[in-house]
């Protein structure tokens, strides 16, 4: 059994919105290796009743099915009633591939082009808009739990979701802006050109300086002018920590990503800003 010093849980709720959710609403669950963010929206999608993230000591990814059953029924969104599920998984063992390049059957080996599959990994793919696949994998004990849990639920990779924000974001006069998302261990830089994906890659980190370095190696590397190089950043970071001071040394464009206005949030969404949980404030962007 678990704790409560095993793990600690935020909410960012709207109880009275929930509780008059009569019309069975959205749920999304995104589970990285030591968080679980549960999102409720609107069947509408137009609007998010609650968040909450569950942190843990452990990583979930070696966690047994009772164990993340557990975890999740800990958390109040859980108890609402809900008429459809997505898993959205958040690790850096993923890629894209070209569908004309795919070939299900040799799914893992497309990972393994750049990035470490190790054995007992489950791989999966899902076909996008635009000609793409997305493949990733996920340890077989979590692949086994989601489904024993949640047998109707969809998994999808977070990049997905960030790909369609990026998407939604895009401008003709962004040429040379370059999307990051901060994860904790890792980021993900990309570039969009004429709303089709330019470049995407995933870069380890252990400090600012990584994430600077990597940020300016890549707009070298694309031939992006250093004068107009705007970053749009959001993921695991503050806009008053010290890796915004330093990005702003070296790049004189650098924003914050903005929430939808076209969602309304519970109140308490005040508590963070609004670049952190930007991918999980932006679930209802995945098409259900």
């Amino acid at each position: 059994m678990h704790t409560q010093e095993a793990f600690t849980i935020k909410k960012y709720v709207d109880r009275e919105a929930l509780e008059s959710s009569t019309s069975h609403g959205i749920l999304f669950i995104h589970i990285s290796a030591y968080t679980i963010k549960l999102v409720f929206a609107s069947k509408k999608q137009d609007a998010i009743f609650g968040m909450e993230i569950l942190e843990v000591k452990d990583s979930l990814f070696k966690k047994s099915a009772i164990e993340i059953n557990e975890l999740i029924s800990s958390t109040e969104i859980i108890k609402t009633e809900y008429s459809a599920i997505k898993i959205i998984i958040e690790n850096n063992c993923h890629a894209l591939i070209p569908e004309a390049l795919f070939v299900a059957e040799k799914a893992d080996s497309f990972l393994k082009l750049n990035t470490s599959l190790h054995k007992r990994q489950h791989v999966l793919f899902n076909r996008l808009s635009k000609n793409m696949v997305s493949v990733f994998a996920i340890t077989e004990q979590l692949f086994n739990s989601i489904k024993s849990i949640f047998p109707q639920s969809e998994i999808i990779h977070e990049t997905e979701l960030m790909l369609e924000l990026m998407y939604a974001n895009y401008h003709k006069d962004q040429k040379d802006t370059l999307f990051v998302h901060v994860h904790h261990s890792f980021i993900e830089i990309a570039h969009l050109k004429n709303n089709e994906l330019n470049f995407l890659n995933t870069f380890t980190i252990e400090g600012d300086t990584d994430i600077i370095y990597f940020i300016l190696s890549v707009a070298e590397l694309l031939k992006l002018s250093q004068e107009k190089l705007r970053v749009n950043i959001f993921g695991n970071i503050s806009s008053t920590g010290s890796l915004i001071g330093l990005m702003k040394k070296y790049i004189s464009n650098v924003e914050m990503m903005k929430r939808p206005s076209q969602f309304s949030f519970p109140a308490s969404f005040r508590e963070f800003q609004e670049q952190q949980h930007y991918i999980q404030v932006n679930s209802l962007l995945c098409a259900l």
